[in-house]
């Protein structure tokens, strides 16, 4: 299985969904993205978002000093 990392630190809404969006696009189902962010009020929208894009979310934690991290699993979308 593959996995991805982007660090979207520094991006602020809606950046920071179209750049998930953009690496969701071009993966392929089983594989999973991390997603490393700073942006706090993005972490619902990028979950939501995904969810309606038909992946699953299987972990949002705060790493510590504002960092976040969100790790979803490509679905056929």
């Amino acid at each position: 299985m593959a996995e991805r990392t982007i660090d979207i630190r520094g991006l602020l809404c809606p950046l920071t969904w179209a750049r998930v969006r953009r690496e969701l696009v071009g993966m392929g189902p089983g594989e999973t993205l991390r997603v490393v962010l700073d942006h706090r009020p993005a972490v619902p929208d990028i979950r939501r978002n995904a969810e309606s894009m038909g992946h699953d979310v299987w972990s949002v934690r705060e790493l510590g000093a504002g960092v976040w991290e969100i790790l979803l699993d490509v679905g056929a979308g």
